[in-house]
């Protein structure tokens, strides 16, 4: 099953920080993950250090997912959002 997903831009730690600060404070508790162009590669997107690794190695690819409820995104995506 291919998921749908949002494309986002994370350039600075400040970007990763706001996101994964406001991805935790949604209030859900649905799974999210980061994942590169071609879902090999994904990391937690609620973990500081997973967001981190992603913004570095995905080179500009970086794509979330709702595991949870498929294509329902948090706010907080809107403002990453490519």
């Amino acid at each position: 099953m291919i998921s749908k997903r949002a494309q986002i831009n994370l350039v600075t730690g400040a970007d990763v920080q706001r996101f994964v600060e406001g991805l935790n404070s949604d209030g859900s508790v649905d799974r999210y993950v980061l994942e590169d162009y071609n879902g090999r590669n994904r990391v937690s997107a609620r973990s500081y250090l997973g967001a981190l690794y992603a913004s570095m190695e995905f080179k500009g690819e970086i794509f979330v997912v709702n595991e949870t409820h498929d294509g329902v995104f948090p706010p907080i995506v809107d403002a990453f959002r490519i």
